[in-house]
């Protein structure tokens, strides 16, 4: 699946001027709070600064804002959660050292990827 963001809120101030984001789901993974958190790449990468430090970020671990949500194929007008995988993939567990929730946004479609259905995020 792939969704689009569109735009972002409560977000790191250089992830503004990035957006459009495309997201590539590529696999859902449990977390010790859900069990519906997704990785995601994104290309080209984000680029993010933390302590004065730039920084590449390829993957995201997104999740529907509320639990409940669902991100699937045709989910519409659903918030969502955005979080680098600021270490290496392996470390991309959703409450882990890895990852840092760094937005929030909204979900108007989702789609396959293939049909180049977007799920849009603004």
């Amino acid at each position: 699946m792939q969704l689009t963001v569109t735009s972002v809120d409560y977000a790191p101030d250089e992830l503004y001027g990035q957006v459009p984001i495309v997201v590539n789901l590529l696999r859902q993974m449990p977390g010790s709070d859900r069990p519906d958190y997704w990785l995601g790449s994104v290309t080209p990468p984000l680029h993010w600064v933390v302590d004065g430090v730039g920084r590449e970020i390829t993957h995201l671990v997104v999740s529907a804002r509320w639990v409940g949500g669902q991100l699937v194929t045709g989910a519409r007008h659903l918030p969502l959660n955005i979080a680098y995988v600021a270490t290496g993939v392996c470390d991309a567990a959703p409450s882990g050292p890895g990852a840092r929730r760094s937005a929030t946004a909204m979900i108007t479609e989702i789609g396959t990827g293939t049909r180049r259905r977007l799920l849009t995020v603004w």
